[in-house]
């Protein structure tokens, strides 16, 4: 009976484990700005610099809030920071006219964005992992699983393109490419664009496509240099009421982010080149620091937002938009490749 009594009492609590769903998870980035990056400048000199955007740590989980509409709240079951192994692909994209620039020996081949690898790598952790994509210039394509030479050879094709090598993929095609080399997902994947995206016309239907494909997948977004601005594309990612580039608002859609920076072409003086590595620096940062907020609920109207005495100028919060519905209803079962159409 003993035994009877003890095996029904386990089924029970089988049960009801069973029954309780577990909770939606959903990966956030919270970011701010460093204001005085001014005083750090190397040498004195009339150019200042952007505020560095840099990982929010430490933020208290009573930080987040999350509601339907505007007055049903949602309760948020645990908020925990994660700062565990990533996956990193870089994509670096290369602006029109490389090729001539390239057969140009007498002009530096700065702008082509081989400092700021060399730089996150400097100071990478050990137990992080990547990989490096080229966008609309030489075809350069070192996926994770690749021996540290070819990282390397990689950069320096980078730094010293060959003006007559086969061009990679142009900006939605790279990403996607680049999205496909994760496998199964991972907390914090992550893909670090650097470099301009203008000379690509902007595709609405791809850039949803991208979208729907980063935010399945849990991967996020960051740009250094993607995030000019322009007329007609006000955000909602930040509820600032900015006026920012469409890529901006893709990257905070993927629960990602954006530094703004300056000039670096040809002619970029010395504390550009710097205040691009250590924003690049600043990017790397984000890409290791994530909030892991559970919910017993998601869905496309759902929002989660920082509590009003957390706001700030300065503060942003992203996470994937729009979240998908979590749990699925009963019986749901989305038709194959659904999310990367």
């Amino acid at each position: 009976m003993r035994v009877l009594a003890g095996f029904l009492a386990m089924a029970s609590v089988l049960g009801s484990a069973r029954a309780q769903e577990a909770p939606c998870v959903v990966v956030a980035t919270i970011a701010g700005a460093l204001a005085p990056q001014a005083l750090l400048r190397p040498t004195p000199g009339s150019y200042i610099p952007e505020p560095l955007v840099v990982p929010e740590r430490g933020v208290p989980s009573e930080t987040f809030v999350a509601r339907e509409g505007l007055f049903h709240h949602i309760p948020i079951v645990s908020v925990q920071a994660d700062e565990g192994p990533r996956r990193i692909v870089f994509v670096e994209a290369f602006g029109s006219g490389w090729r001539e620039r390239a057969r140009q020996a007498a002009v530096p081949n700065k702008g082509l964005s081989r400092a700021e690898l060399t730089t996150i790598l400097s100071v990478a952790r050990p137990q992080d992992s990547f990989a490096l994509l080229v966008i609309g210039g030489p075809r350069v394509e070192v996926p994770f699983g690749s021996p540290r030479e070819a990282l390397s050879a990689g950069i320096q094709g980078i730094s010293s393109p060959d003006p007559d090598a086969p061009e990679g993929p142009g900006l939605f095609d790279g990403l996607l490419k680049a999205a496909s080399w994760f496998g199964a997902p991972q907390i914090g994947d992550s893909i670090l664009e650097i470099g301009d995206v203008r000379r690509w016309r902007w595709d609405k239907a791809e850039a949803a496509r991208l979208r729907r494909t980063l935010v399945s997948r849990g991967i996020r977004l960051f740009t250094l240099g993607g995030a000019y601005y322009t007329e007609g594309t006000c955000s909602e990612v930040w509820d600032c009421g900015s006026w920012e580039s469409p890529f901006t608002v893709l990257c905070g859609e993927s629960g990602g982010g954006s530094q703004n920076i300056g000039y670096l072409g040809p002619n970029a003086r010395d504390a550009m080149q710097w205040e691009w590595q250590e924003a690049a620096k600043a990017l790397y940062g984000q890409t290791t620091c994530a909030y892991i907020l559970r919910l017993p609920r998601t869905g496309p109207r759902l929002r989660i937002e920082l509590a009003p005495a957390a706001k700030s100028l300065w503060v942003r919060l992203s996470y994937p938009r729009p979240l998908p519905v979590c749990p699925p209803p009963a019986g749901f079962a989305p038709p194959s490749g659904q999310a990367e159409k």
